[in-house]
């Protein structure tokens, strides 16, 4: 355990170094989008018709936010941002990526409190905007939320980001575990899985933050690699409602979940002795997220089981808890996107298993095309120390390394 310990550490630190030298890299080149737009030509666009261009693009990635933008002398003031301070910051970094571009300035106030800000500061660019038919369309737009109530299936964010750390985060994942306690020597396991959002309310309760209602589902299966007849050991089959809300740092998740558990066949048929038991659990959990810059988030969650199959029962309540720090980001330009390393890890606490603490640590690499939010593909190392998380064999005590990849929010 320390010798593992020891090497994550200085796995860590290597690719922090490394990762700073891809920063200083990165300053040495503009960040742009030559892909979508040649330089030259955005060099000479009019303030209007960069308004509208970028303008066009946000409403491409973020529409559902219904932010505006009003360009100015290559300043972009951004109006209508969402209260999620790590959405806003992807808008915001999406802006700067933009060719061109001298600053991005996030404006909290009205139109008219904007201009008298900037009449005091700047009468000539004030004078310039107040002209600008650009300026009259925002101001045409209504206060957030009062226009539009929400949005059907938003595409491209989730309110509460997942928990990378956690083995039961519903995605898309396969992964390789080495000397898993419990299910063997060399383990195949996957996910399949998503989020499924069905609406988001804007603009909701005292503190204007955004609501989602959806469901997620997903499977979660194992393989015994080294019984190629009896290789399929275990199926968890898992469904949830999934009620979220965000406003500023913090987010909420809300959970009325179900889970059953299946057997192989194969493996019952090759273990004629084995006991199976019928797993159904239904179950309720809230977790918050507080993360106050997207390099640091820290979340916990209470959870219970209110109902089982009388065949397998177990104690109901459970805690959790975690955190994940995500350094050094940089632009890979060539493949146009963001490569982020990440180090996370995942606690849980179980009343069946004498609230014993469970632990899951992880170290990788994500790619993906939007900054902060968005889907994205990780690869990462995993380690597990506690105790099984497949069906029915939850009371029996697991440690595995694990290599990991991922396909989802």
């Amino acid at each position: 355990m320390q010798r593992f310990f020891l090497f994550i550490s200085i796995l860590f630190l290597v690719l922090l170094n490394d990762g700073q030298s891809q920063l200083l890299a990165d300053k040495c080149h503009p960040r742009c989008r030559p892909d979508t737009v040649p330089r030259t030509r955005i060099a000479g666009m009019e303030d209007e018709y960069l308004t509208g261009y970028i303008q066009g693009l946000i409403d491409l990635q973020y529409y559902e936010f219904e932010v505006r933008v009003l360009v100015s002398d290559g300043a972009v003031y951004v109006f209508n941002l969402p209260r999620n301070e790590l959405i806003a910051a992807s808008i915001l970094c999406f802006i700067q990526d933009i060719p061109c571009i001298r600053c991005v300035q996030p404006i909290c106030c009205s139109c008219d409190e904007f201009i008298c800000e900037l009449q005091e500061t700047d009468p000539v660019c004030a004078e310039q905007i107040l002209e600008s038919s650009a300026y009259a369309s925002i101001c045409d737009i209504p206060p957030r939320g009062c226009g539009v109530g929400g949005v059907w299936f938003p595409p491209n964010s989730v309110l509460f980001q997942p928990l990378v750390a956690d083995p039961r985060q519903v995605t898309n994942a396969a992964s390789i575990r080495f000397n898993d306690s419990v299910i063997g020597q060399h383990v195949g396991a996957v996910i399949f899985g998503d989020d499924f959002i069905f609406y988001r309310w804007l603009d909701v309760l005292r503190w204007h933050g955004d609501a989602d209602i959806g469901i997620e589902a997903g499977v979660f299966s194992v393989f015994d690699l080294d019984h190629p007849q009896a290789c399929m050991v275990n199926s968890d089959f898992y469904v949830a409602l999934l009620l979220t809300y965000a406003v500023n740092h913090w987010s909420w998740r809300f959970r009325l979940w179900h889970l059953s558990s299946h057997l192989g066949d194969e493996f019952l048929l090759s273990n004629p002795g084995f006991t199976r038991y019928n797993v159904s659990d239904n179950g309720v959990d809230l977790f918050v997220s507080w993360q106050p810059n997207p390099a640091l988030r820290i979340y916990f969650g209470l959870g219970d089981i209110l109902w089982e199959d009388d065949e397998f029962r177990t104690k109901p309540f459970y805690i959790e808890w975690g955190s994940e720090i995500r350094l050094f980001g940089c632009r890979d330009h060539f493949n146009r996107l963001y490569v982020q390393p990440f180090l996370a890890m995942h606690f849980r606490s179980w009343q069946e298993n004498s609230f014993n603490v469970d632990q899951t640590y992880t170290l990788g690499f994500e790619w993906s095309k939007l900054r902060y939010v968005g889907r994205k593909f990780r690869i990462f190392a995993e380690y597990h120390h506690g105790y099984c998380d497949e069906g029915q064999f939850v009371q029996f005590r697991s440690n595995y390394f694990a290599l990991k990849t991922e396909f989802g929010f």
